[in-house]
């Protein structure tokens, strides 16, 4: 009896114990806890006035640099021209003469300015550059296209084959940028040929670290040759707008990953 008796005095020490042990949330009880939370979190606090015209001048900010940096893809100047997407044929535009190393030749005249100061800045540099090949019209590309086939064919290609190797040589026509009087294929005083090697010459460099201020791109870009189905092209400069030019050749991409990302 006794050892029963010690038994309820132990038991009955442990429970007031334990209620000493754990504090009581303020007197409220778990609704009243879940209710207190519910009512801090229903409402942000309040902003100043002066901190909300903030907010709001920073999105128009955002707002005005997406809208300047907004492309359109019908801007003629970004018109993606190439095997898959050919010249449209109502597309139409005005022709103008430049200086060219064959004489007075002719482009699209809306790049002409752009393009007059790229050549002068290069000559104050002592970079003396020529025009060889500005715009072509759809007879011209032709006879340049039948050309390589045939000079392929005269090796032993098939006819199917000489195409597919030439289109990689000679833009196919009616897809060529020449024909839309916006390219240009350039070379120097000192590099008279349209070959690689001219990526290497002081002209070559200089057009490829200058030419975005114009507005013109490396159309070709090394490396990119899958993309854009023609080989590297380091004489062959596209006009896009300085802008465009600018996030082309900083980002190294070619026009046709410019319209995936852009457009």
């Amino acid at each position: 009896m006794k050892r029963l008796t010690c038994i309820i005095f132990i038991l009955f020490c442990f429970l007031i114990g334990n209620s000493f042990a754990y504090p009581s949330s303020g007197g409220m009880d778990a609704p009243a806890l879940k209710d207190a939370a519910e009512e801090a979190g229903a409402e942000p606090a309040a902003l100043p006035d002066n901190a909300r015209a903030e907010v709001r001048g920073g999105e128009g900010q955002a707002e005005a640099l997406l809208e300047e940096t907004a492309f359109d893809g019908q801007d003629w100047k970004l018109m993606l021209i190439n095997k898959q997407h050919p010249i449209p044929e109502e597309y139409s535009f005005t022709l103008g003469t430049i200086k060219a190393a064959g004489g007075n030749m002719k482009c699209d005249e809306r790049i002409i300015k752009e393009l007059n100061a790229m050549m002068d800045e290069a000559g104050k540099d002592g970079i003396n550059l020529a025009i060889c090949s500005p715009y072509r019209d759809l007879a011209r590309q032709e006879s340049l296209f039948n050309r390589k086939i045939k000079a392929y064919m005269q090796g032993g290609m098939t006819y199917m084959d000489a195409y597919k190797i030439s289109s990689q040589a000679v833009t196919v026509p009616g897809a060529s940028e020449h024909q839309a009087g916006l390219a240009l294929d350039i070379i120097s005083d000192t590099y008279t040929v349209l070959e690689e090697g001219f990526a290497d010459t002081p002209a070559g460099r200089w057009l490829e670290e200058n030419c975005a201020r114009y507005g013109f791109i490396l159309r070709y870009p090394e490396g990119k040759e899958l993309i854009t189905g023609i080989g590297f092209e380091p004489w062959h400069f596209r006009y896009v707008g300085r802008e465009a030019a600018e996030i082309i050749m900083e980002e190294e991409i070619c026009l046709e990953e410019f319209w995936e990302k852009y457009l």
